[in-house]
Protein backbone atom coordinates (compact mmCIF):
# COMPACT_ATOMS: atom_id res chain seq x y z
CA UNK A 1 0.00 0.00 0.00
CA UNK A 2 1.38 3.42 -0.92
CA UNK A 3 2.47 5.38 2.16
CA UNK A 4 1.21 8.70 0.86
CA UNK A 5 -2.22 7.20 0.24
CA UNK A 6 -2.29 5.61 3.68
CA UNK A 7 -1.58 8.90 5.41
CA UNK A 8 -4.66 10.52 3.90
CA UNK A 9 -6.83 9.33 6.76
CA UNK A 10 -10.34 10.75 7.07
CA UNK A 11 -10.71 13.65 9.48
CA UNK A 12 -13.67 14.42 11.69
CA UNK A 13 -14.43 13.34 15.23
CA UNK A 14 -15.20 9.67 15.75
CA UNK A 15 -17.83 8.58 18.26
CA UNK A 16 -16.82 5.67 20.50
CA UNK A 17 -19.81 3.62 19.34
CA UNK A 18 -19.05 4.31 15.68
CA UNK A 19 -15.54 3.00 16.28
CA UNK A 20 -16.91 -0.13 17.96
CA UNK A 21 -19.23 -0.66 14.99
CA UNK A 22 -16.28 -0.37 12.59
CA UNK A 23 -14.22 -2.77 14.69
CA UNK A 24 -17.05 -5.30 14.54
CA UNK A 25 -17.62 -4.75 10.81
CA UNK A 26 -13.96 -5.46 10.04
CA UNK A 27 -13.74 -8.56 12.25
CA UNK A 28 -11.79 -6.79 15.01
CA UNK A 29 -14.49 -7.15 17.69
CA UNK A 30 -16.79 -9.91 18.90
CA UNK A 31 -19.86 -9.71 21.12
CA UNK A 32 -20.10 -12.09 24.07
CA UNK A 33 -23.74 -12.34 25.20
CA UNK A 34 -23.25 -15.15 27.75
CA UNK A 35 -23.36 -14.07 31.38
CA UNK A 36 -19.82 -13.30 32.54
CA UNK A 37 -18.71 -12.78 36.13
CA UNK A 38 -16.69 -9.56 36.21
CA UNK A 39 -14.80 -10.60 39.36
CA UNK A 40 -13.60 -14.03 38.25
CA UNK A 41 -14.11 -14.53 34.50
CA UNK A 42 -13.90 -11.29 32.49
CA UNK A 43 -10.19 -10.76 33.11
CA UNK A 44 -9.39 -14.33 32.12
CA UNK A 45 -11.25 -13.92 28.83
CA UNK A 46 -9.46 -10.63 28.09
CA UNK A 47 -6.02 -12.03 28.90
CA UNK A 48 -6.57 -15.11 26.73
CA UNK A 49 -7.77 -12.91 23.87
CA UNK A 50 -4.74 -10.64 24.18
CA UNK A 51 -2.29 -13.52 24.10
CA UNK A 52 -4.03 -15.07 21.09
CA UNK A 53 -4.33 -11.64 19.40
CA UNK A 54 -8.07 -12.30 19.17
CA UNK A 55 -10.65 -9.58 18.43
CA UNK A 56 -11.73 -7.11 21.11
CA UNK A 57 -14.54 -8.39 23.33
CA UNK A 58 -17.83 -6.62 24.03
CA UNK A 59 -19.37 -8.28 27.10
CA UNK A 60 -23.07 -7.45 26.94
CA UNK A 61 -24.26 -9.52 29.93
CA UNK A 62 -22.02 -8.79 32.92
CA UNK A 63 -23.29 -10.32 36.14
CA UNK A 64 -24.74 -7.86 38.70
CA UNK A 65 -24.19 -4.74 36.57
CA UNK A 66 -26.97 -2.37 35.53
CA UNK A 67 -29.18 -3.49 32.63
CA UNK A 68 -27.97 -2.24 29.27
CA UNK A 69 -24.36 -1.72 30.36
CA UNK A 70 -21.44 -3.44 28.60
CA UNK A 71 -17.77 -4.08 29.31
CA UNK A 72 -15.34 -3.65 26.42
CA UNK A 73 -12.11 -5.63 26.66
CA UNK A 74 -8.91 -4.85 24.77
CA UNK A 75 -10.11 -2.26 22.24
CA UNK A 76 -6.57 -0.90 21.64
CA UNK A 77 -4.69 -4.20 21.89
CA UNK A 78 -3.67 -4.50 18.22
CA UNK A 79 -2.23 -2.25 15.58
CA UNK A 80 -5.28 -2.90 13.41
CA UNK A 81 -7.71 -1.46 15.99
CA UNK A 82 -5.57 1.64 16.43
CA UNK A 83 -5.38 2.10 12.66
CA UNK A 84 -9.18 2.06 12.51
CA UNK A 85 -9.32 4.66 15.30
CA UNK A 86 -7.15 6.93 13.16
CA UNK A 87 -9.38 6.30 10.15
CA UNK A 88 -6.88 4.11 8.31
CA UNK A 89 -7.36 0.66 6.82
CA UNK A 90 -6.74 -2.14 9.36
CA UNK A 91 -3.68 -3.42 7.48
CA UNK A 92 -1.84 -0.10 7.67
CA UNK A 93 1.83 -0.71 8.52
CA UNK A 94 3.51 0.05 11.83
CA UNK A 95 5.79 2.56 10.14
CA UNK A 96 2.88 4.53 8.69
CA UNK A 97 1.08 4.54 12.04
CA UNK A 98 4.15 5.91 13.84
CA UNK A 99 4.29 8.70 11.26
CA UNK A 100 0.59 9.35 11.90
CA UNK A 101 1.28 9.68 15.63
CA UNK A 102 4.07 12.14 14.92
CA UNK A 103 1.80 14.13 12.62
CA UNK A 104 -0.90 14.15 15.33
CA UNK A 105 1.44 15.70 17.87
CA UNK A 106 2.82 18.25 15.41
CA UNK A 107 -0.52 19.25 13.92
CA UNK A 108 -2.36 22.48 14.64
CA UNK A 109 -4.32 22.86 17.86
CA UNK A 110 -8.06 23.50 17.88
CA UNK A 111 -9.67 24.73 21.08
CA UNK A 112 -12.72 22.78 22.30
CA UNK A 113 -16.27 24.01 21.96
CA UNK A 114 -18.34 24.30 25.15
CA UNK A 115 -21.92 23.04 24.81
CA UNK A 116 -24.79 23.21 27.27
CA UNK A 117 -25.69 19.52 27.35
CA UNK A 118 -24.48 16.14 26.23
CA UNK A 119 -25.39 12.49 25.98
CA UNK A 120 -22.87 11.72 28.75
CA UNK A 121 -25.38 13.28 31.18
CA UNK A 122 -28.49 11.40 30.05
CA UNK A 123 -28.38 9.64 33.43
CA UNK A 124 -27.21 11.35 36.63
CA UNK A 125 -26.54 10.20 40.21
CA UNK A 126 -25.44 12.77 42.80
CA UNK A 127 -24.02 12.60 46.31
CA UNK A 128 -25.05 9.59 48.35
CA UNK A 129 -26.85 8.09 45.34
CA UNK A 130 -23.56 7.52 43.48
CA UNK A 131 -22.94 3.79 43.10
CA UNK A 132 -19.92 2.51 41.18
CA UNK A 133 -21.17 -1.05 41.56
CA UNK A 134 -23.82 -0.37 38.92
CA UNK A 135 -21.01 -0.41 36.37
CA UNK A 136 -19.49 -3.62 34.90
CA UNK A 137 -16.17 -3.10 36.66
CA UNK A 138 -13.83 -6.08 36.47
CA UNK A 139 -11.24 -7.50 38.83
CA UNK A 140 -8.82 -8.19 36.02
CA UNK A 141 -6.26 -10.43 37.76
CA UNK A 142 -6.73 -12.59 40.88
CA UNK A 143 -3.67 -10.87 42.40
CA UNK A 144 -5.13 -7.35 42.06
CA UNK A 145 -6.02 -5.46 45.21
CA UNK A 146 -9.58 -5.07 43.96
CA UNK A 147 -11.64 -4.29 40.87
CA UNK A 148 -10.19 -1.51 38.70
CA UNK A 149 -12.58 0.95 37.06
CA UNK A 150 -9.71 3.05 35.73
CA UNK A 151 -7.59 1.21 33.20
CA UNK A 152 -8.70 2.81 29.91
CA UNK A 153 -9.98 5.97 31.53
CA UNK A 154 -9.04 9.60 30.98
CA UNK A 155 -8.40 11.58 34.15
CA UNK A 156 -9.01 15.35 34.04
CA UNK A 157 -7.41 17.88 36.39
CA UNK A 158 -6.63 21.59 36.10
CA UNK A 159 -3.17 22.89 36.90
CA UNK A 160 -2.98 24.77 40.20
CA UNK A 161 -1.31 27.94 38.92
CA UNK A 162 -2.18 28.09 35.21
CA UNK A 163 -5.06 27.48 32.80
CA UNK A 164 -3.63 24.18 31.56
CA UNK A 165 -5.96 21.19 31.89
CA UNK A 166 -4.27 17.79 31.83
CA UNK A 167 -5.81 14.63 30.40
CA UNK A 168 -3.98 11.48 31.46
CA UNK A 169 -4.50 7.77 32.03
CA UNK A 170 -4.16 7.23 35.78
CA UNK A 171 -5.31 3.90 37.12
CA UNK A 172 -8.14 3.74 39.65
CA UNK A 173 -8.95 0.87 42.05
CA UNK A 174 -12.46 0.79 43.53
CA UNK A 175 -12.49 1.19 47.33
CA UNK A 176 -16.27 1.33 47.75
CA UNK A 177 -19.30 2.51 45.82
CA UNK A 178 -18.28 6.17 46.10
CA UNK A 179 -14.46 6.24 46.03
CA UNK A 180 -11.45 4.92 44.18
CA UNK A 181 -7.71 5.03 44.59
CA UNK A 182 -5.60 6.91 42.06
CA UNK A 183 -2.00 6.46 40.99
CA UNK A 184 -1.08 10.13 40.88
CA UNK A 185 2.63 9.79 41.61
CA UNK A 186 5.73 11.99 41.49
CA UNK A 187 6.69 10.97 37.95
CA UNK A 188 3.38 11.62 36.15
CA UNK A 189 1.80 14.94 35.23
CA UNK A 190 -1.38 14.38 37.24
CA UNK A 191 0.65 13.63 40.34
CA UNK A 192 2.73 16.76 39.88
CA UNK A 193 -0.45 18.86 39.60
CA UNK A 194 -1.96 17.20 42.69
CA UNK A 195 1.22 17.92 44.65
CA UNK A 196 0.79 21.66 44.03
CA UNK A 197 -2.75 21.65 45.44
CA UNK A 198 -1.85 19.61 48.49
CA UNK A 199 1.31 21.63 49.20
CA UNK A 200 -0.98 24.64 49.64
CA UNK A 201 -3.53 22.66 51.67
CA UNK A 202 -6.09 22.72 48.86
CA UNK A 203 -8.44 20.00 47.59
CA UNK A 204 -8.13 19.21 43.87
CA UNK A 205 -11.20 18.67 41.70
CA UNK A 206 -10.92 15.62 39.47
CA UNK A 207 -12.99 13.88 36.81
CA UNK A 208 -12.58 10.50 35.18
CA UNK A 209 -14.32 9.77 31.89
CA UNK A 210 -14.56 6.85 29.51
CA UNK A 211 -15.27 6.77 25.79
CA UNK A 212 -15.98 9.63 23.45
CA UNK A 213 -13.61 9.73 20.49
CA UNK A 214 -11.05 6.86 20.82
CA UNK A 215 -8.43 9.50 20.03
CA UNK A 216 -8.99 10.76 23.60
CA UNK A 217 -7.47 7.54 24.96
CA UNK A 218 -4.65 7.59 22.44
CA UNK A 219 -3.58 11.15 23.21
CA UNK A 220 -4.15 10.93 26.98
CA UNK A 221 -1.84 7.93 27.26
CA UNK A 222 0.96 9.09 25.00
CA UNK A 223 2.87 11.73 26.90
CA UNK A 224 1.81 15.05 25.37
CA UNK A 225 4.23 17.65 26.84
CA UNK A 226 3.26 19.36 30.09
CA UNK A 227 1.35 22.55 29.43
CA UNK A 228 -0.10 21.29 26.13
CA UNK A 229 -3.85 20.59 26.09
CA UNK A 230 -4.64 17.05 24.98
CA UNK A 231 -8.16 18.07 23.99
CA UNK A 232 -6.73 20.74 21.65
CA UNK A 233 -4.41 18.14 20.11
CA UNK A 234 -7.39 15.84 19.49
CA UNK A 235 -9.17 18.74 17.80
CA UNK A 236 -6.18 19.35 15.58
CA UNK A 237 -5.92 15.68 14.63
CA UNK A 238 -9.59 15.48 13.72
CA UNK A 239 -9.81 18.93 12.15
CA UNK A 240 -12.70 20.11 14.32
CA UNK A 241 -13.31 21.20 17.90
CA UNK A 242 -14.09 18.58 20.54
CA UNK A 243 -17.42 19.39 22.16
CA UNK A 244 -17.18 19.59 25.95
CA UNK A 245 -19.87 19.86 28.61
CA UNK A 246 -19.36 21.11 32.15
CA UNK A 247 -19.47 18.50 34.89
CA UNK A 248 -22.40 18.53 37.29
CA UNK A 249 -20.49 19.08 40.56
CA UNK A 250 -16.95 20.24 39.70
CA UNK A 251 -15.55 23.01 37.53
CA UNK A 252 -14.16 20.67 34.88
CA UNK A 253 -15.27 19.79 31.36
CA UNK A 254 -15.58 16.40 29.63
CA UNK A 255 -16.55 15.26 26.12
CA UNK A 256 -20.30 15.58 25.67
CA UNK A 257 -20.49 12.10 24.11
CA UNK A 258 -18.42 10.26 26.74
CA UNK A 259 -19.86 6.93 27.84
CA UNK A 260 -19.38 7.41 31.59
CA UNK A 261 -18.18 10.31 33.76
CA UNK A 262 -17.09 10.18 37.40
CA UNK A 263 -16.72 13.50 39.25
CA UNK A 264 -15.22 14.34 42.62
CA UNK A 265 -12.23 15.57 44.61
CA UNK A 266 -8.88 14.54 46.09
CA UNK A 267 -8.24 16.10 49.50
CA UNK A 268 -4.87 16.59 51.24
CA UNK A 269 -3.96 13.69 53.51
CA UNK A 270 -6.79 11.49 52.20
CA UNK A 271 -4.88 8.30 51.42
CA UNK A 272 -5.77 4.61 51.33
CA UNK A 273 -3.87 1.45 50.40
CA UNK A 274 -4.02 0.89 46.62
CA UNK A 275 -2.85 -2.11 44.64
CA UNK A 276 -1.31 -4.39 43.79
CA UNK A 277 -2.17 -4.40 40.09
CA UNK A 278 -0.91 -6.45 37.14
CA UNK A 279 0.76 -3.78 35.02
CA UNK A 280 2.03 -3.26 31.47
CA UNK A 281 5.48 -4.91 31.81
CA UNK A 282 3.67 -8.21 32.36
CA UNK A 283 4.19 -8.58 36.11
CA UNK A 284 2.55 -7.70 39.41
CA UNK A 285 5.19 -5.28 40.68
CA UNK A 286 3.58 -2.19 42.19
CA UNK A 287 2.68 -3.69 45.57
CA UNK A 288 0.28 -2.02 47.98
CA UNK A 289 0.92 1.64 48.79
CA UNK A 290 -1.00 4.52 50.31
CA UNK A 291 -2.27 6.60 47.40
CA UNK A 292 -4.68 9.51 46.93
CA UNK A 293 -8.40 8.80 47.25
CA UNK A 294 -10.83 10.08 44.62
CA UNK A 295 -14.16 10.71 46.40
CA UNK A 296 -17.09 10.88 44.01
CA UNK A 297 -19.72 13.60 44.08
CA UNK A 298 -21.44 12.59 40.82
CA UNK A 299 -21.68 9.76 38.33
CA UNK A 300 -23.23 10.36 34.90
CA UNK A 301 -23.55 8.13 31.88
CA UNK A 302 -24.91 7.69 28.43
CA UNK A 303 -27.87 5.32 28.17
CA UNK A 304 -26.57 1.75 27.78
CA UNK A 305 -23.03 2.76 28.77
CA UNK A 306 -19.89 0.97 27.58
CA UNK A 307 -16.98 0.71 30.04
CA UNK A 308 -13.63 0.02 28.30
CA UNK A 309 -10.94 -1.94 30.14
CA UNK A 310 -7.55 -3.46 29.49
CA UNK A 311 -6.23 -6.62 31.12
CA UNK A 312 -2.51 -5.89 31.13
CA UNK A 313 0.04 -8.65 31.29
CA UNK A 314 2.52 -10.48 29.10
CA UNK A 315 2.27 -8.63 25.77
CA UNK A 316 0.29 -7.99 23.74
CA UNK A 317 -2.33 -5.69 25.23
CA UNK A 318 -3.56 -2.11 24.97
CA UNK A 319 -0.06 -0.80 25.63
CA UNK A 320 0.30 -1.05 21.83
CA UNK A 321 -1.04 2.49 21.47
CA UNK A 322 1.73 3.77 23.77
CA UNK A 323 4.39 1.80 21.90
CA UNK A 324 3.42 3.38 18.59
CA UNK A 325 3.46 6.86 20.07
CA UNK A 326 6.86 6.36 21.69
CA UNK A 327 8.27 5.11 18.39
CA UNK A 328 6.92 8.16 16.57
CA UNK A 329 8.18 10.56 19.24
CA UNK A 330 11.71 9.12 19.15
CA UNK A 331 11.67 9.07 15.34
CA UNK A 332 10.77 12.76 15.17
CA UNK A 333 13.39 13.63 17.79
CA UNK A 334 16.11 11.80 15.87
CA UNK A 335 15.14 13.29 12.53
CA UNK A 336 15.11 16.78 14.04
CA UNK A 337 18.75 16.20 15.05
CA UNK A 338 19.68 15.16 11.51
CA UNK A 339 20.27 11.51 12.35
CA UNK A 340 20.37 9.23 9.27
CA UNK A 341 17.71 6.86 10.59
CA UNK A 342 15.49 4.57 8.55
CA UNK A 343 12.80 3.62 11.08
CA UNK A 344 12.09 3.38 14.80
CA UNK A 345 10.17 0.59 16.54
CA UNK A 346 9.05 -0.27 20.03
CA UNK A 347 8.37 -4.03 19.78
CA UNK A 348 5.16 -5.20 21.45
CA UNK A 349 6.97 -7.92 23.39
CA UNK A 350 9.45 -5.52 24.95
CA UNK A 351 6.88 -4.71 27.62
CA UNK A 352 7.45 -0.98 26.94
CA UNK A 353 11.16 -1.32 27.74
CA UNK A 354 13.04 -1.25 24.42
CA UNK A 355 13.46 1.10 21.47
CA UNK A 356 14.92 -0.32 18.25
CA UNK A 357 16.35 2.05 15.62
CA UNK A 358 17.53 1.15 12.13
CA UNK A 359 20.09 3.56 10.71
CA UNK A 360 22.89 4.30 8.31
CA UNK A 361 26.32 4.86 9.87
CA UNK A 362 28.24 7.41 7.78
CA UNK A 363 30.59 8.10 10.68
CA UNK A 364 31.44 6.86 14.15
CA UNK A 365 29.22 7.57 17.16
CA UNK A 366 25.83 7.26 15.46
CA UNK A 367 24.50 4.54 17.84
CA UNK A 368 25.69 6.50 20.89
CA UNK A 369 24.01 9.67 19.66
CA UNK A 370 20.79 7.75 18.94
CA UNK A 371 20.69 6.37 22.46
CA UNK A 372 21.33 9.75 24.08
CA UNK A 373 18.53 11.41 22.09
CA UNK A 374 16.17 8.51 22.84
CA UNK A 375 16.71 8.75 26.59
CA UNK A 376 16.10 12.49 26.62
CA UNK A 377 12.82 12.14 24.71
CA UNK A 378 9.87 12.72 27.06
CA UNK A 379 8.23 9.40 26.11
CA UNK A 380 11.24 7.08 25.85
CA UNK A 381 13.06 8.30 28.95
CA UNK A 382 11.80 5.25 30.88
CA UNK A 383 12.85 2.75 28.18
CA UNK A 384 16.12 1.22 29.48
CA UNK A 385 17.09 -0.65 26.31
CA UNK A 386 18.12 1.03 23.06
CA UNK A 387 19.02 -1.34 20.24
CA UNK A 388 20.57 0.14 17.09
CA UNK A 389 20.66 -1.95 13.91
CA UNK A 390 21.79 -1.38 10.34
CA UNK A 391 19.44 -0.20 7.60
CA UNK A 392 18.92 -3.73 6.21
CA UNK A 393 17.17 -4.84 9.45
CA UNK A 394 13.47 -4.19 9.98
CA UNK A 395 13.23 -2.87 13.57
CA UNK A 396 9.60 -4.08 13.83
CA UNK A 397 10.69 -7.66 13.05
CA UNK A 398 11.93 -9.22 16.28
CA UNK A 399 13.42 -12.20 14.47
CA UNK A 400 15.65 -9.90 12.42
CA UNK A 401 16.53 -7.77 15.46
CA UNK A 402 17.49 -10.76 17.59
CA UNK A 403 19.57 -12.15 14.73
CA UNK A 404 21.42 -8.83 14.48
CA UNK A 405 21.98 -8.73 18.26
CA UNK A 406 23.52 -12.19 18.23
CA UNK A 407 25.67 -11.77 15.11
CA UNK A 408 26.65 -8.07 14.93
CA UNK A 409 26.83 -6.95 18.56
CA UNK A 410 30.32 -7.64 19.91
CA UNK A 411 29.73 -8.52 23.60
CA UNK A 412 33.04 -6.88 24.57
CA UNK A 413 32.92 -3.63 22.57
CA UNK A 414 29.31 -2.98 21.59
CA UNK A 415 27.30 -3.18 24.85
CA UNK A 416 27.36 0.16 26.67
CA UNK A 417 25.93 0.28 30.22
CA UNK A 418 24.79 3.45 31.99
CA UNK A 419 24.16 2.83 35.71
CA UNK A 420 21.79 5.00 37.73
CA UNK A 421 19.46 6.14 34.95
CA UNK A 422 15.80 6.68 35.88
CA UNK A 423 13.60 3.69 35.04
CA UNK A 424 9.84 3.31 35.29
CA UNK A 425 8.59 2.61 38.83
CA UNK A 426 6.83 -0.40 37.29
CA UNK A 427 10.02 -1.95 35.88
CA UNK A 428 10.13 -5.47 37.39
CA UNK A 429 13.87 -5.64 38.03
CA UNK A 430 13.76 -2.66 40.43
CA UNK A 431 10.68 -3.94 42.31
CA UNK A 432 12.66 -4.37 45.55
CA UNK A 433 14.42 -1.00 45.53
CA UNK A 434 13.37 1.33 48.38
CA UNK A 435 13.27 4.30 45.97
CA UNK A 436 11.36 2.43 43.25
CA UNK A 437 8.56 5.04 43.26
CA UNK A 438 11.13 7.58 42.03
CA UNK A 439 12.46 5.22 39.34
CA UNK A 440 15.73 4.48 41.15
CA UNK A 441 17.65 1.21 41.21
CA UNK A 442 18.20 0.52 37.53
CA UNK A 443 20.08 1.88 34.54
CA UNK A 444 20.18 1.98 30.76
CA UNK A 445 21.99 -0.03 28.10
CA UNK A 446 22.84 0.48 24.44
CA UNK A 447 23.23 -2.54 22.16
CA UNK A 448 25.18 -1.43 19.11
CA UNK A 449 24.24 -3.98 16.45
CA UNK A 450 25.78 -2.13 13.50
CA UNK A 451 28.88 -3.08 11.56
CA UNK A 452 32.01 -1.17 12.66
CA UNK A 453 32.14 2.07 10.70
CA UNK A 454 35.80 1.48 9.78
CA UNK A 455 34.97 -1.72 7.91
CA UNK A 456 34.78 -1.40 4.15
CA UNK A 457 31.75 -2.68 2.26
CA UNK A 458 33.78 -5.70 1.22
CA UNK A 459 34.61 -6.51 4.84
CA UNK A 460 30.95 -6.52 5.89
CA UNK A 461 29.45 -10.02 5.60
CA UNK A 462 26.48 -10.18 3.27
CA UNK A 463 23.20 -10.87 5.08
CA UNK A 464 21.41 -13.70 3.28
CA UNK A 465 17.83 -12.43 3.38
CA UNK A 466 15.26 -12.58 0.57
CA UNK A 467 14.84 -8.80 0.39
CA UNK A 468 18.52 -7.93 -0.09
CA UNK A 469 19.94 -11.02 -1.83
CA UNK A 470 17.97 -11.53 -5.06
CA UNK A 471 17.33 -9.29 -8.09
CA UNK A 472 14.08 -7.30 -8.07
CA UNK A 473 12.58 -9.18 -11.02
CA UNK A 474 13.21 -12.54 -9.36
CA UNK A 475 11.70 -11.32 -6.08
CA UNK A 476 8.65 -10.00 -7.93
CA UNK A 477 8.15 -13.37 -9.64
CA UNK A 478 8.31 -15.22 -6.32
CA UNK A 479 5.88 -12.84 -4.62
CA UNK A 480 3.46 -13.00 -7.54
CA UNK A 481 3.27 -16.80 -7.32
CA UNK A 482 3.65 -17.35 -3.58
CA UNK A 483 -0.07 -17.75 -2.86
CA UNK A 484 -0.67 -20.05 -5.84
CA UNK A 485 2.24 -22.19 -4.78
CA UNK A 486 0.83 -22.41 -1.24
CA UNK A 487 3.77 -20.52 0.25
CA UNK A 488 1.53 -18.09 2.15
Amino acid sequence: MDTKTELNAPTGLMDFRAWIHELERTGNLVRIDDEIDSQTEAGAVMRYANEQESPAQLFTNVKDSMPGSSLLGGPFATKERIAIAFGFAPDTSYSVLTDAFASALATKRIKPEIVSSGSCQENVLLGDDVDLFKLPIAKLHPQDGGPYVGTLNIGVCKDYDSDWVNWGTYRGMVHDKQSTGLWLGPLNQGGQILKKYHADGKTMEYAMFFGGDPMHNILASCGVPAGVSEVEVVGGVRGEAVKLVKCKTVDLYVPENAEIVLEGTCAPGDLKPEGPFGEYPGYVVSGTNDRPVFRLSAMTWRTNPILPATCLGVPVDDSVMWLLEVASSVKEALLSKGMPIIDVAVPEFSGCHAVVVSTKTPHAGIPQFISSVSWTDRNASYFPYVIVVDEDVDPWNLNEVFHAMCTKCNPVKDIHIFPGAVNSPLTPYIAGDPLRELGAGGGNVLFDCTWPVEWTQEQRPHRLAFNNTYPDDVKAMVLENAVRWGLK
